[in-house]
């Protein structure tokens, strides 16, 4: 899961816990400083230890040259998805650029990834930078695919490697696949999928009131939708989200997101939902 936060949005991330860094920079590519949550790694940390525990033999010993295998392949595909997320968030920031808007950062954390930009070009701009996020999957999915034919052409140079190389080059293309149904599909905030109707919502001249309530109907058919999913109830093309902790806290923190416009809404104070403030300008540029 992978989305772009307007600026004002910053508040979101909570860089400290009790006087604790929790966000720490690792490095600054094109002037962009990209951060990495603490508890993203803790995250991996905790996957590893789960993934090593079946690496041990009969009588309890452990089994060194699988418990090698495992940890090889988990720090792998962790590296590939963080280079995927981050290349999502590197579009999104191009995105902001190209229409002349601003980027503060990117935040990497458990649950995907935060690009903090502004786009500087109206709905219509706002429009191109959600779709910039996901559509870096698609040259990402070819770039893995070259890999994997590749792979197929050297199998017997590659020898007992084969096989852990074509399983992280398919593993990767079926993340892309994934990425970009889910960002492009979801209307949950802040997926890129809610920034989308959003700024069509915008250039369709819907009021902020109107388009909050309509996004907490979609939000809430979406969540239903994958909650029915996980418990194996219906199948979803391209999207199987099989029960685990991840989706879990996943579908958790969307219903929470959902709640809070909610709750926006029933206060009457929609506009100072970050998805709406930019709809509420367009309500004011109207009425002048």
């Amino acid at each position: 899961m992978s989305q772009f936060l307007q600026l004002h949005q910053g508040a979101m991330a909570i860089d400290r816990f009790a006087g604790f860094p929790l966000e720490y920079q690792i490095c600054s590519p094109c002037g962009i400083p990209v951060y990495v949550h603490f508890f993203l790694i803790a995250f991996f940390v905790w996957e590893l230890s789960n993934q090593e525990g079946a690496a041990r033999r009969p009588n309890g010993l452990p089994n060194y040259h699988q418990a090698g295998l495992i940890g090889l392949t988990c720090l792998v595909s962790f590296l590939v998805l963080f280079l995927t997320v981050l290349l999502h968030e590197f579009g999104h920031c191009a995105g902001a650029k190209l229409v002349g808007g601003r980027v503060d950062r990117i935040l990497l954390w458990p649950l995907g990834g935060l690009a903090f930009c502004s786009s500087g070009g109206g709905a219509k701009g706002d429009l191109l930078v959600a779709l910039a996020g996901p559509l870096t999957h698609a040259p990402q999915y070819l770039v893995w695919l070259g890999f994997f034919q590749l792979s197929l052409r050297c199998q017997q140079q590659l020898g007992d490697w084969a096989h852990l190389v074509q399983g992280v080059c398919r593993s990767a293309m079926q993340l892309q696949i994934l990425l970009a149904v889910f960002n492009l599909l979801v209307p949950v905030y802040p997926l890129d999928c809610s920034q989308v109707i959003m700024a069509l919502f915008r250039i369709c001249g819907l009021s902020a009131r109107n388009a909050a309530i309509f996004m907490v109907v979609l939000s809430l058919l979406a969540i239903g939708i994958l909650v029915a999913s996980m418990a194996g109830v219906v199948h979803l093309p391209f999207l199987v989200l099989g029960y685990s902790t991840f989706n879990f806290l996943l579908i958790g923190w969307l219903a929470f997101q959902t709640f809070q416009l909610y709750n926006h809404i029933s206060k009457r104070t929609e506009s100072n939902h970050p998805l709406l403030r930019q709809c509420q300008e367009d309500d004011r540029c109207r009425e002048v």
